[in-house]
């Protein structure tokens, strides 16, 4: 199993917290996202579809697609949460079309920069086996794109349950600052996203 290089994906967010969002993407993998009830007590959260462009800036033949992405998802981790940030705030500065950049590092986690310049963690339960790492990560990032471009609030997400292509789990998402990781709501760490860092840096 593995993550096409581009990828149009289609979110369907449900009205309120009755069902799990859907997200799909043209590589034909069908995927359901739970992010739980809200913590904020909104059951009239409403209803959403958002479609855009999801890319791996590291895949070679689709690469060029970097520069038109909604959402950039790196395929090859970094060795570790600060390479991984350092990483998702260069991809953003470069690409300034781009919500979110999601990098997955070497302990199993993904970072996830967002064009605000916040920066939070995505730790999953049971680990995911390395042939399951690009797809699950293209799918959190659409997910967490679809829920921002919808208007709803990071503050209402603690967890998402991720169900598709044979695999079930948990990603956990917290706020990475200057201190390390903490629960949501977080606010914006130290490093903007107009930061220009090296990929590698």
């Amino acid at each position: 199993m593995t993550a096409a290089g581009r990828a149009l994906a289609l979110v369907r967010l449900t009205a309120g917290d009755l069902r799990p969002a859907t997200v799909e993407l043209t590589a034909g993998d069908h995927w359901s996202a739970d992010p739980g009830p809200g913590r904020t007590g909104r059951p009239d959260r409403p209803a959403g579809v958002d479609v855009h462009w999801s890319v791996d800036p590291d895949a070679r033949r689709d690469g060029r697609w970097a520069e038109t992405a909604d959402v950039l998802r790196c395929g090859r981790p970094a060795p570790g949460p600060a390479a991984a940030a350092r990483r998702a705030r260069w991809l953003l500065a470069r690409h300034p079309g781009c919500l979110l950049a999601s990098v997955p590092d070497a302990t199993g986690c993904w970072v996830i920069g967002l064009r605000d310049g916040r920066l939070l963690t995505a730790s999953p339960r049971p680990p995911v086996p390395a042939g399951a790492v690009g797809p699950v990560g293209a799918v959190l990032a659409s997910f967490l794109h679809g829920w921002l471009t919808a208007g709803r609030a990071l503050e209402e997400l603690g967890a998402v349950r991720l169900s598709g292509a044979g695999t079930s789990l948990r990603l956990r998402l917290r706020a990475l600052a200057a201190g390390g990781p903490g629960p949501l709501p977080w606010a914006a760490g130290p490093g903007r996203a107009g930061d220009a860092v090296p990929p590698g840096g």
